[in-house]
């Protein structure tokens, strides 16, 4: 009867700490040594499978639940009254990693068009469709506001400029 293997080494070891703590150690048991192309596969493995672990670990957890509610009333009580028709959430447009999976973006059916919004950084990114405002430009609308501004797009510093800049963009 066999004793098991004896040749098990390890092909990729991480900790980190930080929102989530974190390690994985992957071992193998195989009869050559570790090579480079071994490490460049793990790697691309090892950040799915951090990816997939850490974004259930955040879908699970009772503060991220609670604080990914209060960030949605938060951005849509931004809105002026009786301009949500519709809303949906959808995958933060800034960054897929696992961090932000509880953190969401929302595009909003208005009376007057669809307007994009959610957390990037430390701003709210507002984006809207054209007919929203009549084609005119976060240029146009906010010539005084010192902030991003591409085209159809403002970055909002707060809750209250959000609310400020979405007032003028749907009135």
């Amino acid at each position: 009867m066999s004793e098991g293997f004896t040749n098990w080494k390890t092909l990729h070891k991480k900790e980190s700490w930080g929102i989530k703590n974190f390690g994985i150690e992957i071992r193998v048991a195989v009869d050559r040594d570790l090579n480079d192309n071994d490490s460049r596969a793990t790697y691309r493995i090892m950040d799915e499978l951090e990816n997939v672990l850490l974004r259930e670990s955040m879908r699970l957890d009772a503060a991220e639940i609670a604080e990914a509610a209060d960030e949605r009333g938060k951005l849509l009580a931004c809105f002026p009254t009786g301009e949500k028709v519709f809303v949906k959430e959808i995958p933060n447009g800034y960054c897929s990693r696992w961090c932000c999976s509880m953190k969401p973006w929302y595009t909003v059916t208005t009376t007057k068009g669809v307007v994009t919004l959610g957390w990037r950084k430390r701003v709210i990114e507002i984006s809207w469709e054209p007919c929203v405002t009549g084609a005119r430009t976060a240029d146009a609308l906010f010539p005084g506001e010192d902030v991003t501004k591409i085209g159809c797009l403002i970055h909002a510093w707060s809750y209250e400029k959000a609310k400020q800049y979405l007032a003028k963009i749907l009135a």
